[in-house]
């Protein structure tokens, strides 16, 4: 636990510098950098810090493991975070409430606490091998993103506030989850018959024929008069009335502000940079490949080492007898490479052997570790240098600035806290702070733009607690570097908007509520007349209606306009002489259509065929994610989960007090 106790400051510190890397970070680096940062600020959150609530229980214990509303906050946060990536701003900022977001976010803390004690109850871990691996081929750990760096790798997670051995721990629960889950969903499979079914499906296509009505031509003939605007007016009162909405003022603490303004001297860079001079100590990074062969409990890895051996003395191609022979298959792909190393990637014996050898292209004797025996060559060498004082001189001004930053935040975002607890305004606490009151435009519950689209802002803005009481808020934290504290200044109550003003609008619903009543009494009586024999072709000529056919319609692969018409064509009965064949529906833009199937064109099943594999491959898929839901549903059903209700679920009227 004492790894984790930081001072606030170090701790925001490294929440900004990790939010940096994140954005440019994918694959395992980032879920477990992303993972670590989670257990910190689900323990230290800066709203925790200065919260006005004492201790209480934890919300959620699973099988007796304590999960702290922080913790669920910070998965709430991490969800909304998600979908907003995920629909890049399209989704309304309102929809994404802690309200609405916080039972998913619970739901998936359950399972993966349920998932991680598995694990230690099935003593499953990575092999150490792989976690050596996936270190040496992580791009972030690279230069040029494909050699590996050891100096890179340790400053990554220094940034990070974490120490390779953390790092290694955190990658093993990552792999070892992985591993879990891939058990599981690889096994699956499904029946022959199952795939052959679902291939026919697939490749079937179908012949349609449609007649559509236009909701526009019929619209625009349509003049509702006054009275029936007044009455419409009158019915829907409450569809017409203005937004709810508040002004904010507020107080603005961001970090990086503050290292803007932070003031570094030159004669501070020199002594960081003489510092770093100091600690510096020299080494050689050694580039190394090897052909490992497994040990058998026969001894038989003892042939193919003496034929590898044999054959790489008559000057034989090391990186085609890695590809041949050796059993770390990931690294035979690439003739063995497994990148670089200052003498603290690989096992000890490795690393022993790997320094030995002198002369690139040397190769040592064969080395025993605990994955096996190993061949190793020194593919090359170079000795690490120190930057210069201008490589490093800018690097190390941002660093001092946020450092400075960093202190100034924890600082004053204490101040700031204790200033405006008791204030009755935010006038009083800018002046003491030295800060200045910034106003926000008039924003609904919806949200607005800048700060009133942060969600945590909505939500406490139009909180009861804040709402008409003319009360600062407690410090919202909005990230890991910029806090703010909120006042309503003004708020406005929905009033009914005037007639004149929404008049356009309700004659655009009156039109299109009249078109789509003609419009589908039209469409049942073709219905009607196609029972009773009539062709769809017969008919659209008689009533001046443009028929079309669409031939050989695949599902799922139709585009544009089509799309919703084959989509349609199949939910028909598959018998086109059947009534069911016919049936008539409105399309998303209003217009109504009346459709008849004419064919139904299977396909046989190829098993040769590339689509054959693809759907097999996808129905295993589907299959192996079934049966780990059903996995984690059976751990939840021994599991003992108990749920306390806390005073957020109150003020969102969601008790929960009952033990699962």
């Amino acid at each position: 636990m004492r790894l984790f106790c930081y001072h606030a400051a170090s701790i925001f510190s490294e929440a900004r510098m990790i939010g940096a890397m994140r954005e440019k970070m994918q694959g395992i680096f980032a879920i477990v950098i992303i993972g670590f940062i989670c257990v910190v600020f689900a323990l230290w959150g800066v709203e925790s810090l200065f919260s006005r609530s004492g201790n209480v229980k934890a919300p959620l214990t699973i099988n007796g493991t304590d999960i702290s509303e922080q913790q669920i906050n910070q998965a709430v946060s991490m969800a909304r975070e998600r979908y907003s990536e995920m629909f890049k701003g399209k989704i309304d900022s309102s929809f994404l409430t802690d309200k609405m977001l916080r039972e998913p976010a619970i739901e998936s803390l359950i399972n993966r606490t349920l998932l991680s004690q598995q694990l230690i109850k099935m003593k499953l871990v990575a092999a150490p091998g792989s976690i050596d691996r996936e270190i040496v081929r992580t791009p972030e750990f690279s230069k040029d993103g494909q050699r590996f760096d050891p100096d890179t790798f340790k400053e990554k997670l220094r940034n990070a506030g974490m120490t390779p051995a953390i790092y290694r721990a955190r990658l093993n629960d990552a792999l070892a989850m992985e591993q879990l889950q891939r058990g599981i969903t690889d096994t699956a499979f499904v029946t022959e018959k199952q795939i052959d079914a679902a291939v026919s499906l697939v490749g079937q296509s179908r012949n349609f024929e449609f007649v559509r009505l236009s909701e526009k031509e019929v619209a625009d003939k349509i003049q509702p008069d006054e009275k029936a605007v007044e009455q419409y007016f009158k019915d829907h009162a409450n569809e017409f009335m203005t937004e709810e909405t508040v002004v904010l003022e507020y107080l603005d603490l961001n970090k990086e502000e503050l290292s803007h303004q932070a003031e570094v001297s030159e004669d501070e860079i020199k002594e960081a940079y003489d510092k770093e001079a100091a600690a510096f100590k020299p080494s050689v990074e050694r580039h190394a490949a090897h052909i490992m062969i497994e040990e058998k409990a026969d001894g038989s890895q003892q042939v193919t080492l003496n034929e590898v051996e044999a054959k790489l003395k008559e000057g034989g191609d090391f990186s085609a007898l890695a590809k041949k022979y050796s059993d770390d298959k990931e690294s035979a792909v690439m003739g063995g490479d497994v990148g670089f190393s200052a003498g603290d990637v690989f096992e000890p014996e490795f690393e022993k052997a790997l320094a030995a050898l002198a002369q690139v292209g040397d190769f040592s004797q064969p080395i025993k570790t605990r994955y096996g025996y190993h061949i190793i060559k020194l593919l090359g060498k170079k000795d690490t240098t120190f930057p210069s004082w201008d490589e490093r001189k800018s690097a190390l001004k941002e660093q001092l600035a946020h450092d400075k930053a960093d202190a100034v935040y924890s600082e004053k975002i204490s101040q700031v806290a204790d200033s405006t607890y008791s204030a009755g305004d935010l006038a009083g606490p800018a002046v003491e702070l030295k800060m200045e009151v910034k106003k926000t435009e008039p924003f609904g519950r919806r949200g607005g733009k800048g700060l009133a689209a942060q969600q945590k802002v909505i939500d406490a803005a139009f909180s009861e607690d804040l709402l008409d009481s003319g009360r600062n808020s407690q410090v919202i934290e909005l990230s890991a570097g910029r806090s703010v504290v909120i006042r309503v200044a003004s708020h406005q109550m929905p009033k009914p908007k005037a007639l004149e003003s929404v008049k356009a609008d309700i004659i655009a619903a009156l039109k299109a509520e009249q078109a789509a009543s003609q419009l589908k009494a039209q469409v049942d009586t073709i219905q009607q007349k196609m029972q009773s024999g009539k062709s769809l072709s017969d008919i659209a000529d008689a009533e001046k209606l443009t028929r079309k056919v669409l031939e050989n319609q695949k599902a799922n692969t139709a585009s544009g306009a089509d799309a919703e018409l084959v989509a349609q064509a199949f939910t028909l009965n598959t018998n086109p002489a059947d009534a069911a064949a016919t049936q008539s529906f409105q399309l998303n833009d209003g217009d109504w259509v009346v459709m008849h199937l004419l064919a139904v064109n299977h396909v046989k099943a190829d098993k040769t065929n590339s689509e054959y594999a693809s759907v097999q491959t996808g129905m295993n898929g589907r299959v192996g994610s079934d049966d780990f839901s059903l996995y984690q549903q059976a751990l939840r059903q021994v599991a003992k989960i108990e749920r306390r209700e806390t005073s957020t679920e109150n003020s969102e009227g969601n008790p929960e007090g009952d033990a699962l």
